[in-house]
């Protein structure tokens, strides 16, 4: 098929009848043969000629370039985009058009003082706004000034020119110094972050604020919500040293021991300081503990409602824990102030390792945590898995309960004792170890952690010695757990030749204290029945005979302490001794015999006290501190 050739025809235009103004003709150019961008006098010339015009474009038979357009483009797509070109090109028109008639306007305005005809080419808004031939023009010729001003205006830019140097030096000072003290002050920050990793404080930038550099000092082990909030931004002061983004009110966990109502222990692990002195280690570290006692105190929060039956209030922001009937520990996690007239130091001691062990314990709980998270994962399952409550007061509590009840059988003990050793008796109380046979009943195994040995029961031992050699064993255990939940006293077993005790277990300190009391009796009843014996041998072998109808003394109670004098087969006289908790009594009874004598009982008792002895009969009391409890019982069981 023969290529065809496209021909393009100017045709003349036609003879308006009527003469057309100058911006209808514009408007009909720029409909016709497009933007003016292309017109030259070239191009007029030849279009004149009927000549083709060089370098025109529009009427050259160069294909103009064509828009990239795509193959599969549907018809939707290629006729939206036609009407957006046009829409393109008519906003671009109308933007030159205006552009035109306002040159026209500026224009006829200045003609229109000499020209009358070029007032039909203004625009009325024009006509309106300005009158017409208030423009107008002059031609000035340029006149050189002469040689002094020419010298007065080259010494003056001289002068604004070196005016002007002097304070572009002095801005580039300025910036200089500026510069130098933003690179001291950068030199200065990027030193400290050095150091502050040299130290091993992990840094790193924020993952959201590239820019931004924070420090790590949480604990990785720490609970979510605590663990999340262990780092903090590194802020760059005034004078370029390192500064801790850590607004945070900073708190403090506090121990202290109330007797009766006033304060007589306290403790603060770390002391706070209002100064504003501290280095960035110094602000680290003190963040740091603070999000640790915070920790600390939210632990021990969660531990104390598991456990509020064992006496343990919690109210906000303190915690009271009752030891005993007059004294209670509290746990303050705050600013607030305590009266320290009244502090001992034997429960500022008691604080001071109530406090650290709290801390030493916290930290313990995050290793084994750490040491949980490497061993294997149990099976997956939908239920969620709970967090422990970790044991923090629950260990420290036993040993506070367990030294509070120790040192009360002790004071009892030695109360009970005093009258034994004024009366002369070789009775005696001392501390065994732990591991005496009294809790054999008792056994549990530490665990390979720090700290273990807080973890298991506090038990102590006690001794009694007895007369002929007896020893009584008291253990005290205490365990806030399985299988006590409290304080346990085991005895051991004691054999007389009238009675035998087993092994026994008290629950209560009052149990105990009447078991104790009641083991000294039948000791006593044993000793005085001895030296009846030795009383006995030594007169039968003074008379070298034996004597069936002689008086003899034999146990009638032993649990009440009493010992009868037989004679002839009747009931002469009764001795009764009794332990009290700090007296030891022996009382000396006649019985009125029908077939011997009349009269009333008679009633003689002597007693021992830690001050001495006494004897009090129908003619009255009488002290003597020398009397011996073997002396006075040898005389109420020789011959009468």
């Amino acid at each position: 098929m023969p290529e065809l050739k496209t021909t393009r025809l100017l045709v003349p235009p036609e003879a308006s009848s009527q003469q057309q103004n100058l911006q209808a003709q514009i408007q009909q150019i720029v409909s016709q043969k497009g933007h003016f961008r292309y017109v030259t006098e070239q191009s007029l010339r030849a279009e004149k000629q009927g000549q083709k015009a060089v370098n025109d474009p529009l009427t050259t038979d160069d294909p103009a370039p064509e828009e990239d357009v795509d193959e599969d483009e549907t018809p939707q797509k290629r006729q939206e985009r036609l009407w957006k070109r046009r829409e393109e090109m008519l906003e671009r028109l109308s933007y030159t058009q205006n552009e035109i008639l306002c040159a026209l306007d500026f224009v006829s305005l200045l003609i229109s003082k000499q020209s009358i005809p070029a007032q039909s080419s203004m625009s009325p808004a024009l006509k309106e706004a300005v009158p017409i031939g208030s423009l107008t023009t002059h031609v000035l010729q340029h006149k050189l000034p002469p040689p002094a001003q020419r010298k007065q205006l080259n010494l003056a830019s001289q002068g604004w020119r070196a005016n002007s140097f002097k304070a572009a030096s002095e801005k580039i000072q300025v910036a200089s110094t500026k510069l130098q003290a933003e690179a001291e002050k950068e030199s200065t920050y990027w030193a400290q972050i050095a150091d502050l990793t040299a130290r091993g404080w992990p840094v790193s930038r924020l993952p959201r604020d590239s820019k931004a550099i924070g420090v790590h000092f949480g604990f990785p082990e720490a609970a979510p919500q605590f663990r999340d909030r262990g780092f903090a931004l590194l802020r760059q002061s005034e004078d370029g040293t390192v500064i801790l983004d850590h607004p945070r009110r900073r708190r403090r966990l506090g121990v202290s021991i109330s007797r009766n109502n006033k304060t007589t222990g306290l403790f603060h692990f770390r002391t706070t300081r209002k100064d504003e002195t501290q280095t960035i280690d110094e602000q680290i570290i003190e963040a740091r503990d603070s999000l640790f006692e915070e920790e600390l105190f939210y632990e021990i929060s969660r531990e104390a409602r598991l456990i509020a039956n064992q006496g343990i209030i919690t109210r906000g922001q303190h915690i009271e824990i009752n030891l005993d009937k007059h004294s209670k520990l509290s746990l303050l996690f705050g600013d607030e102030s305590l009266d320290e007239s009244s502090l001992t130091p034997e429960d500022n001691e008691t604080t001071e390792f109530v406090g650290t062990a709290l801390h030493l314990l916290l930290s313990a709980m995050h290793e084994q945590g750490l040491a949980r998270r490497s061993q294997r994962p149990p099976a997956m399952t939908l239920k969620p898995r709970p967090i422990p409550e970790y044991a923090l007061i629950r260990p420290l509590l036993a040993q506070l309960r367990h030294q509070t009840q120790l040192t009360a059988l002790r004071a009892y003990c030695n109360a009970l004792v005093q009258p034994f050793t004024k009366a002369g008796l070789p009775v005696s109380m001392k501390t065994l170890p732990s591991t005496s046979e009294t809790f054999k009943s008792l056994k549990m195994e530490a665990s390979n952690t720090p700290f273990a040995e807080l973890m298991l029961p506090a038990k102590t031992a006690l001794e009694v010695s007895l007369t002929s050699e007896r020893r009584l064993q008291i253990g005290i255990a205490t365990y806030l757990g399985p299988p006590l939940y409290g304080t346990r006293f085991e005895t051991s077993k004691l054999d007389f030749e009238f009675a035998s005790v087993p092994f026994f277990q008290h629950e209560t300190f009052e149990a105990v204290s009447y078991f104790l009391r009641h083991i000294l009796l039948l000791d006593l009843v044993s000793h005085i029945a001895s030296l009846a014996a030795k009383v006995s041998g030594a007169s039968e072998s003074d008379t070298g005979h034996r004597n069936d109808s002689k008086q003899q003394w034999k146990i009638s109670s032993p649990y009440s302490g009493e010992l009868t004098l037989w004679s002839s087969g009747e009931a002469v006289k009764k001795l009764q001794v009794a332990v009290h908790a700090q007296s030891v009594s022996v009382k000396l009874a006649t019985i009125p015999n029908s077939t011997q004598e009349t009269g009333s009982a008679k009633h003689v008792v002597w007693s021992w006290t830690a001050r001495g002895s006494s004897k009090a009969d129908s003619t009255g009391i009488s002290g003597d501190a020398e009397r011996n409890f073997d002396a006075v019982v040898g005389e109420v069981l020789g011959p009468s």
